[in-house]
């Protein structure tokens, strides 16, 4: 089987996530490209091509060009994606849902204000959905802390049947306590494998080579998780600042889908987040993620 080249995605596409959709694929991003939510459309994970504006019309509380890190899930009959966005007030950060028939769009979201906006802990972002076994669907998210100065967590609620309401309280799960981790813990992802809950989140600056994917467990999609002591994925020769993941399955292989910066371009004002595969091997509580790669041997 030939391999083939990261990144896939050669072009600005910040936070990505991969849908899985019948065997085909859709990837959906932070705005860009004169679009709220950028979209691109593979078949077979390697071979991408430009879609369309994912949400085109935005809820009215909103802005154009403040839509970040969306990331979608099949519940019931509908797509549901959560992203985040500018709230108007206060002026911060916080998230937003919306729903549509398919997975690429269009998504519309008729809410009068944000899903979840914590004001007191410096807003909301990063929101991740994630559908238990047992059909209970949970949000994962962070809180902004580090852009007031206090501690960032990670936390989890479950998600209402259709979606698009929480259900109980939130619970806390993670903060930054390792010193890798620097001030900040972001980006959550779930994924459950024989009966272990793999937490998988990005820390520290986004914009340097400081930025990496770590990883934690737990036997409950709300923890409590154990941390590994250091990262899973690093920067490189080839990649720079590698994180904010997504995973997808094909063929029975796993793969981790994230935005790296070129080497070179750490510190530049506009640096390009390209999208970069890495397959991911799980053994019992450990997980084991391919360093990134310009040439990788196999195709998924």
């Amino acid at each position: 089987m030939t391999g083939f080249t990261n990144p896939v995605w050669a072009s600005n596409f910040p936070d990505p996530q991969v849908l899985d959709a019948d065997g085909s694929y859709v990837a959906i991003a932070t705005n860009g490209n004169g679009m709220n939510v950028q979209t691109l459309t593979s078949t077979d994970l390697v071979d991408w091509s430009q879609g369309s504006d994912a949400m085109p019309e935005l809820a009215s509380w909103t802005s154009p060009g403040k839509v970040w890190a969306p990331e979608a899930v099949q519940i019931g009959e509908q797509w549901v994606m959560y992203y985040t966005t500018r709230a108007p007030d206060p002026d911060i950060q916080c998230i937003g849902v919306a729903v549509s028939a398919q997975p690429e769009g269009p998504y519309v979201d008729d809410s009068d204000g944000p899903l979840v906006c914590e004001e007191d802990t410096g807003g909301s972002i990063d929101a991740h959905p994630f559908v238990d076994t047992d059909g209970q669907a949970y949000l994962y998210w962070k809180n902004d802390g580090n852009a007031v100065g206090v501690d960032t967590w990670i936390s989890v609620q479950r998600l209402g049947p259709d979606g698009t309401t929480l259900v109980g309280e939130p619970e806390r799960l993670i903060r930054q306590d390792l010193a890798w981790e620097g001030d900040l813990v972001e980006g959550p992802f779930v994924r459950e494998k024989d009966g272990v809950y793999h937490l998988f989140y990005s820390a520290n600056d986004f914009g340097s080579d400081r930025y990496a994917v770590g990883h934690a467990t737990a036997e409950a999609p709300t923890g409590p998780f154990v941390k590994d002591d250091e990262p899973v994925l690093v920067s490189n020769e080839v990649a720079a600042g590698p994180g904010h993941n997504s995973l997808v399955e094909r063929d029975g292989r796993v793969w981790m889908v994230y935005h790296a910066w070129a080497p070179d371009a750490v510190g530049s004002e506009v640096p390009g987040r390209t999208m970069w595969l890495s397959e991911v091997t799980f053994d019992g509580r450990s997980v084991s993620v391919e360093p990134p790669a310009t040439t990788v041997p196999t195709r998924p």
